[in-house]
């Protein structure tokens, strides 16, 4: 049976490795492709397939040497959105594994699910990654990193439509440098970090070998309840007075990466990496913030998981008091509610155990792992053809497979999950670059792309058990041209050109629980389900156009007009046939405008962009979802809700008043106005008045640090970094159409964030000696909530870490 296609027009201990060297997750920095030059301290990118000077690509940019990630104390994916304009990079909720939360422009995903494409193109080493699976990735050893901003349809290709997030990795140049640093700090962390250079063969063959050991207490701390609450009839889990259960949170890596360059001739360079990751980290840390009823919420509610007793009626309430929910850690709606046994919003009573299962079966418990090992080769291969014809391939090759759990938060266990994914990719790309006289430079190219993906899982709903099992392979083909042409000195004319063409395969798997009261037969409303296969196909052509025009050696100008899209998909989650339904890719056009400049004897630069998105086929995710045939609920169904337009700008800014001292500042807004909604959404109750999600108005960064001398040639660097975003919704449906209130329930509440650092360092700094503390203020929020009222009628949360310290010794050979 198949469904119509649509077209779019262990743990390691950290001393078993301490011999290990650094892992490879790139970094911003500076070689001899593209970092940071050292006559004039300018970071070079290779957004437009050559090497250029930031100040001289005509894009929205912010580029990061590595050497900046290591000041600002940054060591994740998620660490890096704090600095950059418009961008959010957060960890996501438990339910979606490791992973991360990534929009640009109010453009992006959250849903780790095989079957939806992301909105942010994510590369290393110019080789896409395709999935929000281990999206959540180390910084470690890297050269640069490179954040384009709005849709890259034709310089990066698919799932570009918000950006594109560019790592690249140190490489092997002979130099024989090498560097080793240890961390100790708050929760037991303790890091092993390094890297090395090496010379195989004189001239001609080098070596970059590196790699990294992490461990980390998590700093969610589990309690039994029944333990904390001896009144309670709740079953225990735990033997004795220690009513600690574990934690959430906890990070347990190791990593390494093989790096060589072999260069034959001064026309041919090929490198070559492979790299490994075991990563057996805890669950994701989640609180629980609120139980009740979506209607009506602060009435007494029995209908979660019926509680054992009357004594332990759960009572919600929008305020977030908490009468009566003893075991709700806190709510940012109002008051702090905090549990009265521990006074701490750092807690859950989540024990990953069905004791009783509803089904019949057996108790089961799910792994206490939010882990993921994977490993990968990659080979790029430069060829100088002529002094002005250049040929790039790049091929790769990468699997991973990874356990991860969620549950509600609760002793109850209304709701658990537990999920193994399974990846593997395949992927090439062969560009030809040219330089035609002094005028123009032209790239062309091809790309093809194919990955299997397969997720299994155990789940326990209020409702149903089951087991799910799906295989979802995918192929794109792709062909791309850009061309960039100087008609008189100081005038470029720029256009791109890609067409794509997607395939997708999705085979729905649906098993009962084996020993459950059925006899493991499959539930009947999801029995229809199982070998359905659904399928998207379909190809697009995606155009840039713009001028750019260089006033002076100090300020550039450029306006542009670009397209992206997001590739379609199927919905993975139907309870009921009805529900399988396949969704169209969202489309996206850009107008851009931008100036970048230095001033004053370059010792201020500014950047500034503004922009409006005409968005539309707005992928959203629904719990409400009326079919013919099918109750509204449960649903999880994505659907193209409607057309909307998005505006703002950014401001960037580097200062260096004095010698010594730097400043670094950024500004943005953001505006999302729906202009027009789909029938389908407006039946799930999405109307105009909704706003996009993870849409922040303003969000702003200011740092400054001082390299003070002191006698013998040491330094003495203090350094102080302050980070804000607005709040933002999380729900698609989040202002009431009545009375225009917005849905506080989806509202994650802004913060500001202050970090500090101070670095001691030897005249030729062959020893730092950093001490770090970040959210000095000890601010308690949240990176995302998970609010499934739909199917629990409750809303977990995923707190950042409270105040932390940390120690570094670095010495570098």
């Amino acid at each position: 049976m198949k469904l119509s296609s649509c077209r779019f027009g262990t743990r390691t201990s950290v001393l078993a490795v301490a011999g290990a060297l650094l892992c490879g997750t790139p970094a911003f920095a500076q070689n001899a492709d593209s970092a940071e030059a050292k006559d004039n301290d300018e970071i070079v990118v290779t957004a437009q397939f050559r090497s250029q000077k930031l100040q001289d690509v005509p894009i929205a940019i912010t580029a990061v040497s590595g050497e900046t990630l290591e000041r600002r104390g940054q060591t994740s994916l998620a660490d890096v959105g704090n600095n950059a304009p418009n961008v959010t990079l957060r960890q996501g909720a438990a339910t979606f594994g490791p992973s991360v939360v990534a929009y640009i422009r109010g453009v992006g995903q959250r849903d780790t699910s095989f079957a939806l494409e992301p909105g942010v193109g994510l590369y290393i080493d110019d080789v896409y990654l395709p999935t929000m699976h281990g999206s959540l990735l180390n910084l470690v050893d890297l050269d640069r990193v490179e954040i384009l901003r709005g849709p890259q349809g034709t310089l990066a290709g698919q799932n570009s439509i918000g950006g594109a997030i560019k790592l690249y990795s140190k490489k092997p140049d002979g130099s024989h440098d090498a560097y080793l640093s240890a961390t100790y700090g708050s929760y037991n962390r303790v890091e092993l970090r390094g890297a090395a250079n090496f010379t195989l063969a004189p001239d001609t063959l080098f070596a970059r070998l590196s790699g990294a050991a992490v461990h980390k207490d998590g700093y969610v701390t589990r309690y039994d309840y029944r333990c904390t609450h001896p009144a309670s009839t709740i079953p225990s889990s735990v033997q004795g007075t220690n009513c600690k259960l574990g934690t959430e949170g906890g990070k347990d890596y190791v990593a390494g990466r093989l790096a060589l360059r072999w260069t034959p001739s001064s026309r041919v360079t090929l490198d070559v990496s492979a790299d490994l990751t075991r990563d057996d980290s805890e669950v994701a840390p989640s609180t629980l913030l609120y139980v009740g009823r979506p209607a009506n919420p602060g009435a007494t509610n029995t209908g979660v998981a019926t509680p054992p007793s009357a004594a332990y009626v759960l009572n919600g309430n929008v305020y977030g008091t908490a009468t009566g929910s003893p075991y709700i850690a806190y709510s940012p709606y109002g008051s702090f509610a905090q549990d009265a046994f521990s006074n701490s919003p750092y807690i859950s009573y989540e024990n990953y155990t069905d004791i009783a299962p509803r089904d019949g079966s057996a108790p089961w418990s799910a792994p206490l792992k939010s882990a993921l090992n994977t490993w990968g080769i990659a080979g790029t291969l430069n060829v100088e053809l002529s002094d002005a014809v250049n040929l790039t391939s790049i091929t790769a090759y990468r699997e991973f497979d990874g356990t991860y759990s969620s549950g509600d938060g609760s002793p109850f266990t209304p709701t658990m999950q537990s999920n193994r994914v399974y990846n593997h990719q395949f992927s090439q790309e062969v560009r030809v670059s040219a330089k035609l006289g002094d005028i123009a430079n032209l790239t062309v190219g091809g790309f093809y792309f194919h990955k299997r993906s397969r997720y299994n899982a155990r789940i326990t709903l209020t409702t149903l058990a089951f087991i799910e099992d799906d295989v979802i392979p995918a192929t794109t083909k792709a062909a791309f041209a850009n061309l960039e042409v100087r008609p008189v000195e100081n005038l470029t004319f720029l256009g791109g050109i890609r067409y794509t063409d997607q395939s997708k395969t999705f085979t729905y798997g649906r098993f009962g629980v084996p020993g459950s009261a059925s006899g493991g037969a499959v539930p009947a409303s999801l029995a229809p389900l199982n070998g359905l296969v659904g399928k998207f196909s379909g190809d697009r052509v995606d155009y840039r156009l713009g001028a750019q025009y260089r006033f002076s050696p100090e300020v550039m100008a450029y306006a542009q007009f670009a397209t992206g899209f997001r590739g379609g998909g199927i919905n993975p989650r139907p309870f009921f046939p009805q529900q399988a339904l396949p969704h169209d890719p969202e489309t996206l056009k850009a107008y851009e405008a931008g100036i970048k400049t230095d001033l004053f004897d370059r010792t201020v630069r500014f950047n500034t962009s503004a922009f409006i998105n005409k968005y539309n086929g707005i992928l959203v995710s629904v719990s409400s979802c009326p079919l013919s045939g099918a109750p509204a609920a449960p649903c999880a169904l994505p659907l193209n809700a409607g057309n909307a337009t998005i505006k703002g700008f950014e401001a960037e800014l580097a200062w260096r008043p004095v010698q010594g001292l730097s400043i670094e500042g950024s500004l943005a807004y953001l505006n999302f106005h729906y202009d027009s909604i789909s029938a389908a959404a407006a039946n799930s109750g999405i109307g105009t008045e909704d706003k996009g999600q993870y849409i922040s108005p303003w969000q702003w960064s200011i740092s400054a640090q001082y390299e003070l001398g002191l006698p013998g040639g040491s330094t003495l660097t203090p350094r102080v970094d302050v980070s804000h975003i607005d709040a933002f919704n999380r729900n698609s449906n989040n202002v009431d159409a009545t009375t225009g209130g917005k849905d506080i329930f989806g509202l994650v509440p802004g913060y500001t964030l202050v970090n500090a650092r101070l670095t001691f360092a030897t005249p030729e700094r062959e020893w730092e000696l950093s001490v770090e503390v970040r959210n000095l203020t000890d601010k308690l929020y949240y990176t995302d909530i998970f609010d499934n009222r739909g199917s629990t009628n409750s809303i977990q949360a995923t707190p950042a870490e409270p105040r932390t310290w940390a120690v570094s010794v670095k010495r570098r050979f």
